[in-house]
């Protein structure tokens, strides 16, 4: 199964794709929180992401994504700087493995049962707060 049809399946997929012409590569978003919540095997990050729009390379749009991960296997999630520089995508058998990277190259996965991306909000501004981790 492609990085692309784990997007469609997500809640705010397909609307993310008609908004920027192509599934977001999330490359350069802003992570702005990391709610892990190991007993219900459940990690939800938020992230602000600008890109330019397919169909005109010189506007670009901006939204702030809500990452949702549930039925969590196992995740080594980088705590290096607050920018995604990237989020892939893999099957493996039943299971999603989220390959994360941020700055300065740091890496990470998240083996998960699902994965779901919702729109929170478009052209959400800058975001007055500081980034923050909660583990519960």
């Amino acid at each position: 199964m492609s990085e692309e049809s784990i997007w469609a399946e997500t809640t705010d997929g397909g609307l993310l794709k008609q908004l920027f012409g192509y599934y977001p590569t999330l490359h350069d978003a802003s992570i702005l929180s990391i709610d892990i919540d190991r007993p219900s095997d459940r990690i939800v990050m938020v992230v602000d992401y600008s890109d330019y729009l397919a169909q005109d390379d010189d506007r670009e749009f901006s939204a702030r994504i809500q990452l949702e991960w549930t039925g969590i296997s196992s995740f080594e999630l980088p705590l290096g700087d607050e920018d995604l520089l990237s989020l892939d995508f893999a099957r493996e058998g039943d299971q999603i493995v989220t390959s994360l990277e941020t700055w300065p190259a740091v890496f990470g996965t998240v083996v998960s049962d699902s994965f779901e991306a919702i729109l929170v909000q478009i052209d959400p501004g800058d975001f007055e707060g500081k980034s923050r981790i909660r583990y519960r």
